[in-house]
């Protein structure tokens, strides 16, 4: 007969592996009967969990104190007594007896530097010695494993007397009295040798500026000098063609001045002469045309020009002007030296 993969709780089948319900098998009486006379043979749940109320047992603390424990260390410990194994036992293996552990030896070894510090050591030492002191490695004592740092010495401190704290402020206000004066000398060095440039400077560009306008000048004091000289009103030219400049001295003798102008490469020239007459226009176009036939004839402010070849001549207030010499003077350019004049 195959066993039962079931089994009856309460009237009801359930499986013995998954425990789901059986509801496909049908449950005899007998069964059932069976499984409720199981039941009855242990106890009742209920008469296990009874619950029975018990007083407490505990003496009101307030009253009597807690009995001390003693300590189980000092409890007395019954002596142990080692049986000798019997030699027919070969159950139990025979105690193991432990071996004493080996002791290390300690190794003194000479005390090593940290390769930090053997790196620090190998850079090349800073300037200031000051850093360089307190950059010193730290002293190794007796005990490889631990350093010990350099200890500063400190000095004590002395209280200073009355009497040198007055000698020292008054050595510290002499030295700052002769550092102002120093100062002072130096400001009021400085201040005269600028003093001193500052004059040379102003009066050098006085004389710069005085030559240079001396220089521009001479024309009309040397025309003026040479005015006095001849007896005549002599002016000199405000106009001058590019290139020509005033060629020598002015040249004088009585009533009669003579200005030279020469172009920049000394190829050409042309001289100005002023000359004292009674004549007029009329007078100087007669004149004129005894040199040069058919002369040119240029009316400007007044003044009547006649011109031929490389030379002209006119006449104003009393004074004959002549051009002459070897430069090609355009028409235009007599008439600028003409009313220049």
């Amino acid at each position: 007969m195959a066993s039962k993969n079931y089994v009856i709780i309460n009237g009801r089948a359930y499986n013995t592996i998954t425990g789901m319900v059986m509801d496909d098998i049908d449950v005899k009486e007998t069964e059932i009967k069976k499984e409720q006379s199981i039941s009855r043979r242990g106890t009742s749940v209920s008469n296990i969990h009874a619950a029975h109320v018990q007083k407490s047992s505990t003496l009101n603390r307030r009253h009597v104190k807690m009995p001390q424990r003693t300590p189980l260390a000092a409890k007395p410990q019954k002596a142990r007594v080692d049986v000798k194994q019997h030699v027919a036992v070969k159950k139990f293996s025979t105690p193991i007896t432990s071996k004493p552990a080996p002791q290390k030896i300690a190794i003194n070894r000479p005390a090593e530097t940290h390769p930090v510090t053997r790196r620090a050591q190998q850079r090349p030492l800073s300037v200031n010695t000051k850093l360089r002191k307190e950059r010193q490695p730290l002293t190794m004592n007796n005990n490889p494993l631990v350093a010990v740092a350099p200890q500063k010495i400190e000095k004590p401190i002395v209280a200073k007397t009355s009497k040198q704290l007055k000698n020292e402020a008054i050595e510290k206000a002499l030295s700052n009295e002769i550092i102002s004066n120093k100062k002072a000398r130096r400001r009021q060095k400085k201040g005269g040798t600028l003093r001193w440039l500052n004059t040379f400077s102003v009066g050098f560009a006085v004389m710069l500026l005085g030559g240079y306008l001396t220089y521009l000048s001479m024309p009309n004091i040397s025309i003026k000098m040479a005015a006095v000289q001849s007896g005549i009103d002599a002016k000199y030219p405000g106009y001058k063609p590019d290139g020509y400049a005033l060629n020598g001295p002015i040249k004088f003798k009585s009533g009669e001045v003579s200005m030279k102008y020469a172009y920049a490469d000394g190829s050409s020239g042309y001289t100005i002469t002023q000359q004292k007459s009674g004549w007029n226009s009329s007078a100087v176009k007669e004149f004129f045309s005894e040199k040069h036939k058919n002369p040119n004839t240029t009316m400007i402010d007044g003044l009547t020009i006649y011109s031929g070849g490389k030379e002209a001549a006119w006449v104003n207030g009393g004074i004959l002007y002549q051009i002459s010499g070897d430069a090609n003077l355009s028409s235009s350019q007599i008439e600028k030296i003409a009313t220049s004049l």
